[in-house]
């Protein structure tokens, strides 16, 4: 992994690890709770910039950088929007691949079923863009591997969620004369938010890689070109 330090609350930088074979983040203890609007937009780039390249699929097995031990499958919702990561039952930290981050940020969604009936006119398989197995869309509306849902890069969202972490990030340039009480607080927080996560599962099967270019890589892709 390469680790990027990254901006957070109010300034603070966060060290985030970053795997571009796995396509994927690791967050120690509660950083992906302490980004800070710049940060995420940040991260966002960088999974955009990641796109098209080499990509090995996940193991069995996902264990935990720090102590070992074997991650758990989780699963969480933001919003109306489901998501997993992998975590470390110690605390130590969770793994989540871009897809899911990009999901959790609300940048990506569901296709419906008149979209993917649409979709399947068109074109009979594309590359599920959390793992990179081929999903055959005569027969399957999710990945037959992780079980991620076919999903695209949704413009109107990501319009929205970027004008919305801009927003956020003119705002949190202004001094805040509480300053140490609300890093305080976001510190409690934080560790209240993943103290209550204790909902586990097993780790999916080996991922299949290669097949077709996924919907939301494709999304990326003319996300990126805009933004450069």
């Amino acid at each position: 992994m390469e680790p990027r330090e990254i901006e957070g609350l109010y300034g603070r930088p966060v060290l985030i690890d970053a795997c571009g074979a796995c396509q994927g983040f690791w967050f120690d203890d509660t950083e992906s709770l302490l980004l800070s609007p710049h940060g995420t937009l940040t991260l966002f780039r960088l999974v955009a910039e990641r796109q098209g390249g080499s990509r090995q699929p996940l193991g069995e097995r996902l264990q935990c950088p720090r102590c070992r031990l074997r991650l758990s499958l989780t699963m969480d919702r933001q919003r109306t929007t489901r998501f997993q990561y992998f975590r470390c039952a110690r605390g130590h930290g969770r793994f989540i691949t871009f897809f899911q981050f990009l999901r959790a940020r609300n940048f990506v969604r569901s296709l419906t079923p008149r979209e993917v009936a649409e979709l399947r006119e068109k074109v009979a398989q594309i590359q599920c863009s959390n793992c990179g197995a081929g999903i055959s869309l005569d027969t399957d509306v999710a990945c037959p591997y992780c079980r991620a849902p076919v999903s695209m890069l949704d413009p109107h969202q990501v319009h929205s969620a970027l004008q919305e972490l801009r927003d956020a990030d003119a705002r949190r340039q202004r001094v805040d004369p509480a300053l140490p009480l609300t890093l305080m607080m976001e510190r409690l927080k934080a560790e209240r938010v993943f103290a209550e996560a204790a909902r586990g599962g097993e780790s999916p099967p080996v991922r299949a890689p290669g097949g077709p270019l996924g919907l939301v890589e494709a999304g990326l892709a003319l996300v990126f070109r805009w933004m450069s």
